[in-house]
């Protein structure tokens, strides 16, 4: 006899309701021209210990759907990640959220050793989803993008030399609850 116990809750991002934008400003000989990046279709989740993961793939850049076919060496590595952010955030507070409340919270990003403070804005949308975005303005420091290989990496990619120092970043996910019923062996 099999028993069902009950569904355990997770939390995951929502690939077609999640990007980063962000906005890199270039400077020319002439002028300064801003343009807008997105990072697309974010599949990050939050285990059951709270820990976010989110890896984030060159495959997700917008901007690589200028070619029609990517170079050998770009396509071996465009669906591997190049960096996964990790954070502990408090399932039991999102699950304690009811629709049309929110909640503003500290989240701490990890990556590659380093560690960064933001204020995420949790909206609980219905009893399945909750959009998250960015509690106050966020920008990433040029010269730190530029001193990390993968950040110089991708700025080369896009075509960018010389750019302002404040790179501002957008946040707009969607978390949806994943039910898992788990039969014992």
């Amino acid at each position: 006899m099999s028993m069902v116990l009950p569904a355990q809750a997770e939390w995951a991002l929502a690939p077609s309701a999640s990007q980063v934008g962000v906005t890199i400003t270039e400077r020319t000989a002439s002028d300064t021209v801003a343009h807008r990046h997105r990072l697309r279709g974010l599949d990050g989740q939050i285990a059951d210990d709270g820990t976010l993961r989110l890896p984030l793939r060159l495959s997700q850049l917008e901007v690589l759907d200028r070619f029609d076919e990517l170079p050998a060496w770009l396509a071996g590595l465009a669906d591997k990640p190049l960096l996964t952010l990790s954070a502990n955030v408090d399932t039991s507070r999102l699950d304690a959220l009811t629709p049309g409340s929110e909640l503003v919270e500290n989240v701490v990003f990890q990556a590659q050793g380093q560690q960064a403070p933001v204020r995420l804005r949790f909206s609980r949308l219905d009893e399945e989803s909750i959009r998250v975005t960015q509690a106050e303005p966020l920008s990433l420091d040029a010269r730190e993008v530029r001193s990390d290989p993968v950040g110089r990496s991708v700025l080369a990619l896009l075509g960018y030399d010389d750019i302002r120092n404040a790179i501002p970043v957008s946040l707009d996910a969607r978390l949806v609850r994943v039910a898992e019923s788990t039969a014992p062996p």
